[in-house]
């Protein structure tokens, strides 16, 4: 892999502050559409965005992210994106080498943010990507990537839906506990409230990836939860067909075994003829598809 296919990024809240790969930068933006999701259901700030998965045919590309939290509360995201496996130590040893650089010259969001207006600015940051990219480009070819499988893990679905073109036609979730990130009472209202809003973030992040990034679709968001540290918070998405739905679900657990079962609930609900056909415009028709996320709410 040559430097133009990697790109270092720099993101804090909803601005973009430093692309290294113009080619590279609608990657990016797909970050703001996650940190909105981020800062309006986790207002607690206890959730810290690790990665990010867009697949396009035989093309695939991963943002590895650093989430800080500034000295205002605003999300600060540090990136390093490439055709590389979620588990690469050198990438997150990139990463981390990115962050360290970059924070001894910015110590701070508020001057970070004020520098990044001057010239002098991305000189300095694609210094800091030139050095980092002859260090690691040897170890990153000979890197041999380890599967890592954490069996202590508790499986649970948080939430599932299905979408066609940015509109959630099914929200279920599955985990009420998580109004109380909003401090909010767990009603049937404030259950439906959330549903709504939440459900219609993930589809406009869908969206928005297909649009912006020349048709590569995301497939994997990964989250780590400072409450949590033992299960990784995941959404995953997929195209039940190719044209019109998408299934959508967010879980906390072992990455592989939540993926085997995204496997089969999109095997079982891909044989409803209805989703293989353009959307009536009646949500009401569906409904019955509710039936096929009854039982994700157990524990597995």
């Amino acid at each position: 892999m040559t430097k133009t296919q990697i790109s270092f990024g720099i993101v804090l809240k909803d601005e973009i502050l430093y692309c290294s790969n113009e080619d590279k930068y609608n990657f990016l933006e797909i970050i703001l559409f996650v940190e909105k999701l981020i800062r309006s259901f986790n207002p607690k700030q206890t959730w810290r965005l690790n990665s990010i998965y867009l697949k396009r045919a035989k093309d695939k590309e991963r943002l590895f992210i650093r989430h800080e939290i500034t000295e205002t509360n605003k999300n600060l995201f540090f990136i390093v994106s490439g055709a590389y496996e979620e588990n690469s130590q050198e990438i997150r040893k990139m990463l981390k080498n990115f962050f360290e650089k970059v924070n001894t010259n910015y110590n701070t969001g508020e001057l970070l943010e004020k520098s990044s207006k001057k010239p002098i600015f991305k000189e300095i940051i694609d210094n800091i990507t030139d050095f980092l990219w002859n260090k690691y480009e040897i170890l990153l070819e000979q890197e041999e990537i380890k599967q890592e499988v954490d069996h202590e893990t508790t499986n649970k679905i948080l939430y599932g839906g299905i979408s066609s073109q940015g509109l959630p036609i099914i929200s279920k979730l599955f985990d009420p506990t998580l109004l109380n990130n909003l401090d909010k009472k767990i009603t049937t209202e404030n259950i439906e409230l959330f549903n709504s809003s939440f459900s219609a973030q993930l589809a406009t992040i869908e969206m928005n990836t297909l649009i912006r990034t020349n048709k590569y679709k995301i497939k994997q968001i990964h989250i780590f939860d400072l409450e949590d540290k033992k299960n990784k918070k995941i959404i995953l998405y997929d195209n039940i067909d190719k044209n019109h739905f998408s299934l959508t679900i967010f879980a906390s657990g072992n990455f592989f075994e939540i993926k085997d079962l995204m496997k089969l609930l999109k095997f079982q609900i891909s044989k409803e003829y209805i989703l293989h056909k353009e959307f009536s415009g009646d949500i009401k028709t569906y409904k019955y598809l509710d039936n096929y996320f009854l039982g994700l709410d157990r524990e597995f």
